[in-house]
């Protein structure tokens, strides 16, 4: 039974070890496109390092279970089950944190966004009160602020077009779609301020197409954009939000691997 665990494990290790490498190297491949092509700066987004960090826990975890395998030593095996099991600690914490920071149950992160941008929805209706703080708070968004506007962010498409969301050349923008939410958000006013630019009746002293109409006023270039207004702050959060959801799986995948892992060594494969 001994023999037969250790084997299963082993073939277990094996794609482990495989897996988590495949993984961590297509994840380099992509961060190291976005750097080269793309702009890196956080006020843009701000990358999940988290998956990277687990990914690189399972497989130094595979490798030394694969050790303690070959060499038959009670030391690794000892150390493979207690890095299996600060593993599994550490992905429940991630779980419990993607369910403060997003909610089980949420809007598509497209419908959201649309209902700040478009409908002038507050921020805190829309996203978590953990999302919001961490990515648009008051003590949070000068800063952003101040990196959108060193980028020359909405220096990419004449101001006609961003006064009336005209956006069918997207050649103009030098920005690419990877940052669309940015682009709306942040560079276009909502298509419902097209009609009210010239009285502004009936709008709130918050509302955005108010906060677009003094940007207009104060920008003197052919260029336009409101970073202070709630359909910038949602497309950071937008952003942040798509590229979380990209690897929202993965947890769950890294808890079965090491679950059924730390069953084999619980088993006795080691012995």
């Amino acid at each position: 039974m001994g023999l037969f665990l250790r084997v299963l494990l082993t073939i277990w290790l094996i794609g482990g070890t495989a897996g988590s490498i495949y993984l961590l190297a297509r994840r380099a491949v992509e961060v190291g496109i976005r750097v080269v092509h793309l702009h890196s700066q956080t006020c843009l987004e701000d990358n999940a390092w988290w998956p990277t960090c687990l990914l690189a826990f399972v497989c130094i975890s595979c490798i030394i279970g694969l050790l303690a395998i070959v060499w038959k030593s009670t030391f690794w095996s000892w150390v493979f089950s207690f890095l299996v099991n600060i593993g599994i600690i550490c992905v429940i914490a991630v779980m419990v944190w993607r369910l403060l920071m997003f909610g089980l149950i949420r809007k598509p992160i497209h419908m959201a966004f649309d209902d700040v941008y478009k409908d002038n929805s507050p921020l805190d209706e829309e996203y978590k009160p953990m999302l919001i703080d961490a990515l648009v708070a008051d003590h949070v968004w000068p800063a952003v602020d101040e990196c959108l506007t060193d980028l020359r962010f909405c220096e990419g498409v004449p101001r006609s077009k961003k006064l009336f969301g005209n956006d069918d050349d997207d050649d103009d923008w030098k920005i690419e779609n990877y940052y669309k939410y940015f682009r709306e958000g942040c560079c276009v006013p909502p298509p419902r301020c097209e009609k009210q630019f010239a009285s502004f009746k009936g709008i709130k002293d918050d509302d955005d197409c108010l906060k677009w109409n003094k940007a207009t006023e104060k920008e003197e270039s052919e260029y336009v954009k409101c970073y202070n207004c709630s359909s910038c702050k949602a497309a950071r959060m937008a952003t942040y939000h798509m590229n979380e959801d990209k690897v929202r799986m993965l947890p769950v995948i890294i808890a079965i691997f090491l679950f059924i892992a730390s069953l084999f060594s619980t088993m006795g494969a080691f012995e």
